[in-house]
């Protein structure tokens, strides 16, 4: 056998597995799901491209001719960077109560300060990576300040330590209309109503404070540390402004951990440039910005006009009307989402504001657009996946560019709708394989079924023997299958129709064939009376003998024909088979004077219930073939033996062992191995055939096989108790 028959023959599958194999091709349906996600990330990418550009081309239209927008006084044309301050302007008062409601209600914004705005640090002090939060804004001839403050230690003025910056305090920075720099300490012996106090600018300045009482705020205590809103009068404040924390942890020394902020000691040049967005740019930015977008209107020096929006409000804003849409599959999905985080990696989120509140904008966009042209660009967010669109147009005002806006936003919301096109994808091919496995799988079962039904009809339709039993049931299904076995019906009625012809055959040749042999009897007999020559005597034996052979030829073959018909018709009588087998051999030893014959049986009577005469016939043929194939005078062996469960009767003899192409038909009709030899009665193969008809009328086995001890063969019938004899 070939290498790739022994790998065929091993890898035999059934027609369920193969099915479900076949099913496994569904498995490129995740793989196309990936593709088309891939393919769908990209037009949600450009789609968002296009509509970030539209947006920047409607807020630089709505702004284009309005130059008065984009003007900003002489004083305060120096760029500061970081230090920059932009001051809102306020529809409303606000109330100092130490609660930053009203100015998000209002549109401020608050403007982070951390490490990166570090003025002083002790050498064992850490800085947070954001230590305060600030926002100003202007209504009527005040101007607002809002603070808040991250301190996990609040450390207060008392009275062992009267000095204003012995405890947490906020500086002020100032450049008044008239040029003169101010310094202002804002601290608290307990929360509640606080006065700013005026310091000398010099280092040690802070020893003289003077109260002012122009400047009130409220100091109001949080669970990260503390609000602190001021009111300043707006005649006290230029063109430049700036603020500071300074954080104090030990109430014994009172020395300053760290300072953050944009005021330091060293004079105006310290102080960031205030500037009041126009309340009509803001306006058009937040009616035409979308959540999620951050606009930048940016002047021709590049000069921050105004800023709105957050590329962190998309991400506030949950889909929670899809979420309630999706009812049982987001159920399965939720479920599942453990399996899909082996294969898919959750979708980034924006957990910190990029650039948070950057008084000028980086990117080169701006320059493009100041320069007149319209341009795109993108720019990865580092450590993450996600990546920030970016627009910018041109603000023009007759032929001249006055200004430039930029639209910025993430690709946040693009990965969040792949990430959940993914999953539902996923899902969905998972439920498809599911469907279509359990489907094939019932179909291929149902046709196992078939095929063993059919398979099994078939089998059954012909007994060990060779004899044609039923017809196999035709099914009026309309498929292959039941083509199939409406087929095997009529091949085995057909097989039945001459199976039949073949079985009366030899009754109807027997009945055709006595006449004649009858008259070629009597001639002879008459032939016999009249004088004939010496040499005629020699032909009319020889005519006889043939005669002899051709009437025994037609007795046996109708011998099986009577025994069957003569089974259906017996009666069953509980008798002795020790009784039996003992005298069928006595009577052996007189029919077979040249054999010898060895009985070994049981003292004791041994009853069954069957026919005693058909086991003695069983037992002559049993003989009979023993005794023509014993070699010399070996003996012939007849036993008798008594189980719990059933009755054995061996014959055994000495001689040639079995062709191993005739075990498997020993006992069909018509098998003969014995070489025929002149003279011989004629051998037709019907001798163990009778054996096995006896054998099944009497519910037994009969086993034929090579001896163990000599060379030789014997032949076993197993006469089960349980259906012979009870006990």
């Amino acid at each position: 056998m070939s290498i790739t028959g022994k790998l065929t023959s091993r890898m035999r599958l059934s027609i369920r597995s193969k099915m479900l194999l076949v099913s496994c091709v569904l498995l490129a349906i995740p793989w196309i799901a990936y593709r088309y996600a891939g393919e769908l990330e990209r037009i949600l990418r450009e789609t968002q491209e296009t509509s970030v550009l539209n947006t920047a081309r409607a807020v630089a239209t709505a702004l284009n001719d309005r130059p008065s927008l984009f003007v900003v006084a002489r004083h305060a044309a120096a760029l500061d960077g970081a230090n920059a301050i932009v001051a809102y302007k306020l529809p409303r008062p606000i109330e100092l109560d130490g609660r930053l409601d009203d100015w998000y209600a209002q549109g401020a914004e608050l403007r982070a300060l951390g490490r990166e705005h570090v003025i002083e640090q002790a050498s064992d002090a850490n800085v947070a990576p954001i230590t305060l939060w600030h926002a100003v804004g202007v209504y009527d001839s005040h101007l607002y300040a809002a603070f808040e403050v991250i301190d996990e230690r609040l450390v207060y003025r008392t009275p062992a330590h009267a000095r204003v910056d012995a405890a947490d305090h906020v500086r002020i920075g100032v450049q008044t209309p008239w040029g003169e720099l101010r310094r202002y300490i804002v601290s608290a012996d307990a929360p509640g109503p606080v006065t700013a106090f005026q310091v000398p600018t010099d280092a040690a300045g802070a020893a003289s404070a003077e109260p002012e009482a122009r400047i009130q705020g409220y100091w109001r205590e949080t669970p990260r540390g503390f609000n602190l809103e001021l009111r300043l009068p707006r005649a006290l404040v230029g063109a430049r402004l700036g603020f500071a924390f300074a954080d104090v942890d030990d109430p014994a020394t009172r020395t300053i951990r760290s300072i953050v902020g944009s005021v330091g000691a060293e004079g105006r040049e310290s102080l960031g440039t205030a500037t009041v967005p126009p309340p009509e740019a803001l306006q058009i930015v937040r009616s035409l910005a979308r959540p999620g977008t951050r606009v930048w209107i940016i002047a021709a020096d590049h000069r921050l006009v105004t800023r709105s929006g957050s590329l962190r409000a998309a991400n506030a804003e949950r889909p929670a009307a899809i979420e309630a849409q999706q009812g049982l599959i987001a159920h399965i999905e939720a479920f599942l989402r453990p399996l899909y985080r082996l294969l898919l990696p959750p979708a980034p989120t924006l957990a910190v504001e990029p650039e948070a509140f950057a008084a000028l904008y980086s990117g080169n966009e701006a320059d493009a657009a100041l320069a007149g042209r319209v341009v795109s660009g993108r720019r990865p967010l580092e450590g993450t996946p996600i990546e920030v669109l970016a627009s910018a147009h041109p603000v023009w005002a007759d032929d001249r560019v006055i200004g430039a806006v930029v639209v910025e936003e993430t690709t946040e919301s693009v990965l969040g709708v792949r990430q959940r096109l993914l999953e539902r994808l996923l899902s969905l091919a998972l439920g498809a394989f599911l469907v279509v496995g359990v489907a094939l799988f019932g179909f291929a079962t149902r046709l196992v079924i078939r095929i063993r039904r059919l398979r099994d009809e078939a089998e059954q339709a012909i007994d060990p023997a060779g004899r044609l039993r039923t017809v196999t049931a035709s099914s009026s299904a309309g498929d292959e299958i039941g083509d199939l076995s409406r087929s095997f019906a009529s091949a085995l009625d057909r097989l039945a129709q001459y199976t039949q012809y073949l079985e009366g055959l030899a009754t109807r040749l027997s009945h055709e064939l006595r006449t004649p042999i009858a008259v070629v009897r009597s001639s002879f007999d008459n032939l016999k009376l009249q004088p004939l020559p010496a040499e005629a005597d020699v032909y009319v034996a020889r005519a006889e003998q043939g005669l002899a052979r051709l009437a025994t030829i037609i007795t046996r073959m109708t011998e099986a024909t009577r025994l069957e018909r003569m089974l259906r018709d017996a009666e069953r009588e509980r008798f002795d088979v020790r009784a039996v087998v003992s005298g069928c051999v006595e009577g052996y030893r007189i029919a077979y004077a040249n054999r010898r014959f060895q009985l070994a049986a049981p003292e004791a009577g041994v009853f069954v219930s069957g026919v005693p005469d058909l086991i003695a016939q069983m037992l002559d043929k049993l003989v009979a073939n023993a005794a023509d194939f014993a070699r010399g005078a070996t003996p012939i062996e007849v036993e008798l033996r008594a189980t719990a469960h059933e009755v054995i009767v061996t014959v055994r003899n000495e001689g040639p062992p079995l062709s191993p192409q005739i075990k498997e038909r020993l006992f069909r009709s018509m098998t003969s191995v014995r070489p025929q030899i002149q003279g011989e009665e004629p051998h037709l193969g019907l001798g163990l055939y009778i054996v096995q008809l006896i054998a099944d009328f009497h519910h037994a086995k009969v086993v034929a096989r090579d001896r163990a001890d000599v060379e030789g063969v014997e032949v076993q019938v197993q006469l089960p108790r349980l259906v012979s004899d009870p006990g």
